[in-house]
């Protein structure tokens, strides 16, 4: 069965107006507003730079859902549904723009940057796969050399996806499945390694959907995280007060969190601009480099390998199966900004329910033991 495909011919072609034109070049400036309020720090892990703590319970949800959060969650739905409108628009002017890329290039450049990856995790020492997960197990710094010897051939990288997934579950026995949560990317590439030695080829088409996937939930998971835990963050930028552009670090936390959010949601769903998401996308994590120097571009390297990729792949079967059926432009925007609401509350459901399933208690009860006694004076 071939795949699913959207071409010029299953979306009606219109010619383009100049209320058309007009209407593009405004979704464009919005775009490009959108994109100033994300600077650097919205992109930069906490947990790699400020003190953390994932036993503290995360602020309770009547605290999140303030009055500026519901009006950013209103104006972001709406966005994402007329993104869609637009995307729509024009994946019918523009069919090219959905056409896929060369998918062993975007193979050989994930290979190649994931191998580099481990190479500096083994030239360090000290980390499991990100900075904050210190470990001074000797052994796992012969393995990332191993996982990153195994990128050099497409037979062997499986043996390196096994290795990815063995770090990562001994990052879970150490730190716990709510703190390795934030990474489900590693996931991703790990599994993309194991089916690219795979020799069927229906396997082998399922790489870059699960690449995609586990990309955008790590992004909204860290949405999630600046609303459950924004005093995280608030010190690093009372150090940095221009990364805020001057709004209040309460509320630039919200519209980052939203940004990211609507980010990762239109990378897993979108088609016509899929591409210029991810450049998008792409460029503000490496900006981030600038301010936070090797550490944010060590840990930051296989997401900015995985977007190169996935640039270069361009959409996926899953893609084409989102944006197959014939629904009106309405009914499009309606159905993406219904959707976007649903991630968002599905998201938070996973986040603290998880954080409370791990810690729910826990760190009340450290907090009453070390209150002195009733009788002491």
């Amino acid at each position: 069965m071939k795949p699913f495909a959207l071409t010029s011919s299953s979306l009606p072609r219109r010619s383009r107006t100049p209320r058309t034109n007009a209407f593009l070049r405004q979704a464009a400036l919005a775009m490009a507003a959108v994109l100033s309020l994300l600077p650097g720090s919205a992109k930069a892990h906490i947990k790699w730079f400020a003190s953390y703590d994932v036993t503290q319970t995360p602020q309770p949800l009547a605290d999140v859902l303030t009055l500026q959060f519901l009006l950013a969650f209103g104006g972001f739905a709406l966005l994402v549904a007329g993104s869609f409108l637009l995307d729509r628009l024009v994946a019918r002017a523009w069919p090219q723009f959905g056409r896929p890329g060369d998918p062993d290039a975007a193979e050989t450049l994930l290979r190649a940057g994931t191998g580099a990856y481990f190479v500096a995790l083994f030239t360090n020492g000290g980390v499991i796969l990100t900075p904050e997960l210190r470990t001074a197990a000797e052994w796992l710094a012969w393995l990332q050399f191993g996982i990153a010897i195994s990128m050099l051939s497409a037979r062997s990288c499986a043996l390196g996806g096994i290795g990815i997934l063995v770090l990562y579950g001994y990052g879970v026995a150490q730190y716990g499945a709510f703190h390795l949560a934030d990474y489900p990317m590693f996931l991703g590439i790990a599994v993309y390694m194991v089916l690219t030695s795979c020799t069927s080829e229906r396997a082998r088409a399922l790489r870059m959907p699960i690449l995609y996937a586990t990309i955008c939930v790590t992004l909204m998971w860290g949405a999630t995280e600046k609303w459950a835990y924004p005093q995280w963050t608030f010190p690093l930028l009372a150090a940095r007060p221009y990364l805020t552009l001057g709004i209040p670090a309460d509320a630039f936390l919200v519209l980052a969190g939203f940004v990211e959010f609507a980010f990762a949601f239109y990378i897993l769903t979108g088609y016509g601009m899929l591409r210029l998401g991810i450049l998008g996308l792409g460029l503000i994590f490496t900006a981030a480099i600038v301010d936070f120097g090797r550490m944010d571009a060590i840990g930051h390297l296989p997401t900015i390998v995985a977007l190169a990729a996935m640039f270069l792949h361009g959409p996926t079967a899953l893609h084409h199966a989102v944006h197959a059926g014939r629904r009106g432009p309405f009914g499009e925007m309606g159905r993406a900004g219904g959707c976007f609401a649903a991630a968002i509350g599905i998201f938070f459901f996973a986040y603290y329910g998880m954080q409370h399933a791990e810690y729910g208690g826990q760190h009340a009860v450290q907090q009453l033991a070390t209150l002195p006694s009733p009788t002491a004076r």
